[in-house]
Parts: C-alpha cells; sequence; structure tokens
C-alpha cells in the first residue's frame, strides 16, 4: 500500500513539473464497487490518503457532512462513513536489548475512509469530491462517474422498476392535490391540519401535504410480515435496512417501509425529494425569513422615495456664512 502511494505521489509530482506547473499532490487511491448499478443497488466506495496532517479534524463528519451538502441531489449516503486510522511499530533492525532507553519509533499508518451511497435517480451521476481536510493543502478525493440504470436487481437479475417508484394507486407521486379532486369523490377526502387524507380504496391512504403527495399507508391486516417477506424481496430486492421491527426498501426517492401491526403489516411509502421540499419550505418560513430583514413591496418602496423626496424638499436652508 505505501509503495502503491509513493508511486502516486511521485507521478503527480513529475506530471505537474512537465507541464511547468507547482505540484499538487492529492495522495488519493480511490476505487468503486462497481462503474454500473441499478436504482437499488447500493455502491461501495473506499479512497486511501496519505496520514493525518492536521490533528483535530473528525474524519467521520467532515466525510458526512459533505456528502450531505454536496451529494443529496443524486446520492444517499448509507450508514455512517467507515475510517481506518492506526499506528504500526516500525520494524527494527535488530532486538534492542531489555534495558534499553532507546525509544521504538512509529509511524502513521495510511488512512482509509470506506462510505456506502444508494442513487436517487438513473442516469450518469457523478461522485462529488470530497475534500481532504486531514490533510494540508487544497486537496480532494475525486470519483469516475457511475451509470445507474433504470431497473432494480432482484436475485441477481435486473428487473423493471416496480410501479412503486412513480407512484401509489394509480396517482402519480408528482400528481397535485386539484388533479385528485377530479377522480375521488369529495367524501373520501379529508383536512387534517396542513395535511389532506385522501382514502381512495381502502385501505390505502394518500397524505398530500401543502398540495403535494408525499406519503401513502396501505394496512394489510390478514397477512403477517414472515408471510410477505418473500414476495416483497421478489418486488423490491433485498431491503437495505433491516431490523427486528421493520424492512426498508430505498428505490431512488422512493422509500417503502413494511411493519407489523396488532392486525397485520403496515406499509409505508414515503417519497423523500417531497419530504425535502416541504422541509426546506419550513425552515426558509419559520427561521430564515426570520432573520432576514423583510423585503419591501413595490409599493412599499414607492412610498419610501416619496417621503425622501418630501424630506429632502422640506430641508431648511443653511445660512450663508
Amino acid at each position: 500500500m505505501r509503495t502503491t502511494l509513493l508511486a502516486l505521489a511521485l507521478s503527480l509530482i513529475v506530471g505537474s513539473l512537465i507541464a511547468g506547473e507547482a505540484p499538487k499532490p492529492t495522495y488519493v487511491n480511490a476505487k468503486v464497487s462497481a462503474k454500473e448499478i441499478c436504482l437499488n443497488e447500493t455502491l461501495r466506495v473506499e479512497f486511501t490518503t496519505m496520514p493525518r496532517e492536521i490533528a483535530d479534524v473528525d474524519i467521520i463528519n467532515s466525510i458526512s457532512n459533505s456528502l450531505r451538502l454536496s451529494a443529496s441531489k443524486s446520492w444517499r449516503l448509507v450508514g455512517e462513513p467507515q475510517v481506518t486510522e492506526s499506528l504500526r511499530l516500525a520494524p527494527s533492525p535488530a532486538p534492542l536489548p531489555a534495558n534499553s532507553e532507546k525509544p521504538v519509533k512509529e509511524r502513521p499508518k495510511p488512512i482509509t475512509v470506506v462510505f456506502s451511497l444508494l442513487p436517487r435517480t438513473s442516469g450518469d451521476l457523478t461522485l462529488p469530491d470530497l475534500p481532504l481536510t486531514w490533510l494540508l493543502g487544497n486537496n480532494f478525493a475525486k470519483f469516475n462517474t457511475i451509470t445507474v440504470v433504470s431497473s432494480v436487481l432482484v436475485a441477481g437479475k435486473r428487473v423493471d422498476l416496480p410501479q412503486e417508484a412513480n407512484g401509489v394507486g394509480g396517482f402519480a407521486w408528482s400528481s397535485t392535490l386539484d388533479e385528485v379532486r377530479t377522480r375521488v369523490s369529495a367524501e373520501k377526502i379529508k383536512k387534517d391540519g396542513t395535511r389532506t387524507i385522501i382514502t381512495p380504496k381502502p385501505p390505502l391512504t394518500l397524505i398530500y401535504t401543502e398540495g403535494f403527495l408525499g406519503e401513502a399507508i396501505l394496512r394489510a391486516p390478514a397477512l403477517t410480515l414472515d408471510v410477505a417477506r418473500t414476495e416483497f424481496l421478489q418486488r423490491w430486492g433485498i431491503p437495505q435496512q433491516e431490523d427486528a421491527a421493520s424492512l426498508t426498501w430505498f428505490i431512488g426517492w422512493t422509500r417503502i417501509t413494511a411493519r407489523p401491526d396488532p392486525e397485520g403489516i403496515t406499509l409505508s411509502l414515503v417519497r423523500e425529494d417531497i419530504q425535502a421540499k416541504l422541509a426546506k419550505a419550513q425552515v426558509s418560513s419559520d427561521v430564515f425569513n426570520v432573520l432576514e430583514s423583510p423585503k419591501e413591496t413595490a409599493e412599499e418602496a414607492a412610498e419610501r422615495k416619496e417621503r425622501d423626496i418630501q424630506a429632502e424638499i422640506n430641508r431648511p436652508a443653511v445660512p450663508e456664512k
């Protein structure tokens, strides 16, 4: 590993010198688990850098924050990044006497970072450049473009996307509340604060928030999770998250969670891009708009201009000396 890193650094320096530029080494050896994946397939990313040069940097938080800031529109971070950083003893040419006071030299091991991503959309997706905040200088880890095909991986085979990736119960995730009103009778529509609850065909419930379809709930009282598990796996593939109480699949922007309930199982389908838009609007309304100075309307600006003009006209003349 050390030989590979040194060779990489040397090639970067030589290339820069040939080009007549000052060398800007990045010291990164990066690789990905695949160059082409399905929409429900996890991408494993690994890269190695030279040892830490800045002591107080939290590498895990640095990588997590960078990914959430620069990759959230195309990729979903799965879990937390893993960082391997340890010291190893330098080999001694000969064993030292037991009473020797000569210090044993330690040298840091190169840092390896591993993280997993799920694609949010299909197409040729770029991975973001990640700043190496634990190294001196303006260094980045760079990666190749990943091709995401519009299909899901089920039992090792690529199959067409399930309808849940685009809509629920015949209603597209992009549908508006006005569109639904033309297809559903009024008695099936109920207002609940900022949400509108619609039951087009019980036990399916659609939840519109601020006019957008962002969530759906389906209850199946005659089923158990053990009975339904195999069928779910054949439709959505291996769940990306699983615990004793739930199974969760991610297919692009759609999150599907199956949980047992006292009467059977409940399926929750959430469209995360809609949820992100609603959260952004709420933060802007409740926080940023309060912190920022209010913006003038055209009428208010005209009135202020008129007051300034009148104040200037009515200002007393300064007598000449």
